[in-house]
């Protein structure tokens, strides 16, 4: 006990908080239980604060010093002990509002990311389907197009190829769409970048917009050669329209 508590302790003149609510009581001639009451507490209560063998809480001080008319600097001067009270109080108030402040803010910017990752896999997905691609997820559509979402016409398979991302995770990368004729007849993918390949089976070419082979030093076996050749010359006029309309469907769902 320092010096300062053993003058509340032992000196005459000063009060604690115990104290001062016997003389604010007195003064206006009010019994236990009608302070009691004022604050919604029982008789006891206010006797055990009056005889210091509990405080009243630091709300209930404040609407003391309200009720009565008291500043809370003359309502707590010599109780040093409440006044830490007090001071802590108010410090831990500041942190408490501080802390609860900066959870708010993580709480609404992830409320708001996850808002925002919803819309924009909707608007991503509605431009597939807008295009005309639909998935559905019965047995015979998931064994012919795997489960992407494809466009059928003039006997061709255009198919964009889901994105591998979380519900809640961002995604600016364009569809990666395929089209296919037949099996192994005619297949060409455009990929995010709009890199355009053309299948050998086995291996691949890559192409540009109007059919012909980027790579031309590429080396290739002879069965590749002879895959190539049939199908960028003599199938030309087939393949063509297939690469075009290919084209317009990705710059529709990635534009």
């Amino acid at each position: 006990m320092d010096i300062g508590e053993r003058i509340i302790k032992k000196g005459g003149n000063q009060m604690n908080i115990g104290e001062r609510i016997i003389k604010i009581r007195k003064e206006r001639k009010m019994t236990q239980e009608d302070f009691a009451k004022i604050f919604h507490v029982t008789r006891q209560t206010v006797s055990n604060w009056e005889h210091e063998k509990s405080y009243p809480d630091l709300q209930t001080i404040i609407q003391i010093s309200d009720e009565f008319n008291v500043s809370l600097d003359a309502l707590l001067k010599e109780d040093l002990q409440m006044v830490r009270k007090i001071d802590n109080y108010k410090k831990y108030k500041k942190v408490f509002w501080g802390t609860g402040v900066v959870i708010l803010s993580i709480l609404v910017c992830i409320v708001a990311y996850m808002a925002i990752c919803t819309v924009q896999h909707k608007k991503m997905y509605d431009k597939v389907e807008d295009a005309g691609f639909k998935k559905e997820w019965t047995e015979e559509f998931i064994e012919k197009y795997q489960g992407y979402y494809a466009l059928t016409e003039d006997d061709v398979d255009y198919l964009v190829e889901p994105k591998s991302i979380g519900k809640y995770q961002l995604d600016n990368k364009n569809f990666i769409l395929i089209a296919r004729k037949g099996e192994q007849d005619i297949t060409l993918m455009i990929d995010k970048n709009k890199k355009i390949t053309l299948a050998l089976y086995p291996g691949e070419i890559e192409i540009d917009q109007e059919g012909r082979r980027v790579n031309a030093t590429k080396k290739m076996t002879k069965e590749q050669k002879e895959r190539e050749n049939e199908l960028l010359n003599q199938r030309k006029e087939e393949l063509i329209p297939i690469l075009h309309k290919a084209l317009e469907l990705w710059g529709t769902i990635n534009n």
